[in-house]
């Protein structure tokens, strides 16, 4: 039981530590450490960058110290907010002090384009997120990104260059249909506990920035009704040192979810989220050992 309560904490609350570098194909290098990925770039050809690999938030994220030291390599207007705008990243709130809007080259034919929110303490390892569906091709435009998890390489693609081996993927529709647009999949969790089988049909974030294999959203009715229809589901429960619960979980013995097929996943259901719609968040454990690809633009997620 203890070891399923420091589980839990992990997947909540665990943060990674990741270097990167570009190498000679055009791809980004990645590091895992603790369950997330981030690359290093330099911004505009000026100014290092460590950036951490998202999907679940839906403007690049930057910490105010690092915008403000290297606001002229960065080369955007930045606008006060009216004080009071604020961003929950994973269950912690920073107060938005500013936003810019634009293009931002990262190199290996990459470059960021839309919105950046300048959050203060925003202190992480890297200081900066950044959601692959804003990453556009500087050849042709194309939102196309290769997440080759078998290499450890994030690959920006043009569109004649996916199309070369398109063929050898499987395909599910991605939807905006979540908050804030975010990429998601209307698909089925499958899991097997305790001899029987269960499914949870639903629209589920394709999300990068959660380390564990899947959160399932308290607030989701669709996940109450299932949770109320399936009380023999036993629920593994954490508590923090104050005796409030920080965490529920079922563990599984078998789960598949997008054609994929995975043994003995931690299936987490929290509460932190709650301005999210979708049913549930697929993290980095699901892209663990794979290559996929996001087609952003053709609406298209790509499994090998």
């Amino acid at each position: 039981m203890k070891n399923i309560f420091s589980l839990l904490s992990i997947l909540l609350l665990g943060y990674n530590t990741i270097f990167a570098q570009s190498n000679g194909d055009g791809s980004f290098a990645l590091k895992e450490e603790n369950g997330h990925y981030y690359f290093e770039t330099q911004i505009n050809d000026k100014v290092p960058a460590k950036m951490m690999l998202e999907s679940g938030i839906f403007v690049m994220v930057m910490d105010s110290i690092y915008a403000f030291e290297n606001k002229e390599a960065i080369n955007l207007d930045y606008v006060r907010t009216d004080g009071n705008e604020k961003m929950n990243l994973g269950g912690k709130v920073y107060d938005i002090t500013h936003k810019a809007k634009g293009k931002v080259g990262l190199g290996n034919n990459m470059e960021y384009c839309g919105e950046i929110f300048i959050l203060s303490g925003y202190n992480t390892y890297s200081g900066i997120a950044i959601p692959i569906q804003n990453i556009c091709n500087t050849e042709d435009g194309s939102r196309i990104i290769k997440l080759d998890m078998e290499k450890f390489e994030l690959r920006s693609m043009s569109r004649k260059q996916f199309k070369s081996e398109a063929e050898d993927y499987t395909a599910t529709a991605i939807n905006y249909d979540s908050y804030m647009g975010m990429p998601a999949v209307k698909t089925h969790l499958d899991f097997e506990k305790g001899g029987k089988n269960y499914s949870l049909p639903g629209n589920y974030l394709l999300d990068l920035g959660n380390a564990s294999f899947i959160f399932l959203m308290k607030q989701s009715q669709a996940v109450q009704d299932f949770l109320h229809n399936n009380q023999d589901i036993e629920l593994k429960k954490a508590y923090n040192k104050k005796g409030v619960l920080v965490a529920e979980a079922i563990v599984t013995e078998k789960a598949s979810l997008c054609n994929r097929v995975f043994e003995k996943q931690v299936i987490a259901i929290t509460s932190s989220l709650p301005k999210f719609t979708v049913e549930g968040s697929v993290g980095l454990k699901f892209f663990e050992g794979a290559v996929s690809v996001f087609d952003f633009d053709k609406r298209k997620f790509y499994t090998k």
